[in-house]
């Protein structure tokens, strides 16, 4: 819950980002600050900062805005984690570019076996919260899945979903390729960036193919179930498995589709003008394909 706080530091001299933003936040706090992020828009000067009363305790994250020559703040609440495995680190932007500042903060939880680096976003202008995080096994980096909220893969948030993914992918967690398994990290890239379209109720998702050689998806006719071209590319439905394009002047394939299960493989495949129309053999339900806007929808075009 949104929590106003009539908490205020005086400033003195010069503007508050000239000033030690991290001691500022602080003074207005009144506990002991973690990490700060200082931020200037249109609409005025800003301080994002994690804190927490005492060592150990759960970490509060704020948001502080400068209001004559007194900081005060503007939005608060308890982000329910320790963050005590890993530093935690919080950034101001704005991704929209409409002035109110957006909040991405990071913080690392490990258990005995599994843990990960977990994103939080807050969106100030619509006083909304997404998630991102990378899983790990046993806390080996560069070995986990990265999964963003549903919400964020919309074409209307691509701002604030560019906005998480520079931070998400230069966290030392994020996986690195593995040249062995290009088809496993066309599987992974795919669910974690478009597998909310798969959700009850989901209409469109921005897709975003990620390219591998062309041997890791041969068309094999023992295999393929559907086939069809367009603008060039091929597009080739396997057995139990997704929808690929095969790019024969560049040599590469990329998935395009992977149904909610691989007893759900798409059956059949047409043009619908721009679009690619693939049916999953189970609920004849089709899921479409735009490769000049990179959409992907569950919705008929129109």
């Amino acid at each position: 819950m949104t929590r106003l706080l009539i908490l205020a530091a005086l400033l003195t001299g010069s503007a508050a980002h000239a000033v030690d933003a991290k001691a500022v936040a602080a003074k207005v706090l009144g506990t002991t600050v973690l990490s700060v992020s200082a931020l200037t828009t249109k609409q005025g000067e800003f301080i994002g900062a994690l804190s927490r009363e005492y060592d150990g305790a759960f970490v509060t994250v704020s948001l502080l805005r400068k209001v004559g020559s007194l900081y005060v703040v503007q939005w608060s609440t308890p982000t329910g984690q320790e963050m005590n495995q890993t530093p935690p680190t919080i950034t101001l932007g704005d991704a929209n570019r409409d002035g109110s500042p957006e909040l991405l903060w990071n913080y690392g939880a490990y258990g005995n076996a599994t843990g990960g680096q977990f994103f939080e976003l807050y969106d100030t202008a619509r006083k909304r919260t997404y998630e991102a995080s990378i899983s790990e096994n046993y806390g080996a980096p560069g070995t986990g899945t990265v999964t963003y909220a549903p919400a964020l893969l919309e074409p209307a948030n691509a701002a604030l979903l560019a906005f998480v993914v520079s931070r998400v992918e230069k966290n030392p967690a994020f996986p690195k390729p593995d040249a062995k398994d290009p088809y496993g990290d066309m599987l992974r890239a795919w669910t974690a960036q478009n597998g909310a379209i798969n959700a009850p109720g989901a209409r469109y998702v921005a897709a975003k193919p990620v390219p591998a050689p062309a041997s890791s998806c041969a068309d094999d006719p023992r295999s393929r179930t559907a086939k069809v071209t367009l603008g060039g590319l091929t597009y080739l439905a396997v057995f139990k498995s997704g929808v690929f394009v095969l790019d024969p002047k560049k040599k590469t394939c990329a998935l395009v589709y992977f149904p909610p299960d691989a007893y759900q493989w798409v059956d059949q495949l047409k043009v619908i003008g721009a679009w690619i129309a693939m049916r999953n053999r189970d609920t004849q339900t089709f899921v479409y394909y735009n490769p000049k806007t990179k959409q992907l929808s569950t919705a008929a075009p129109r």
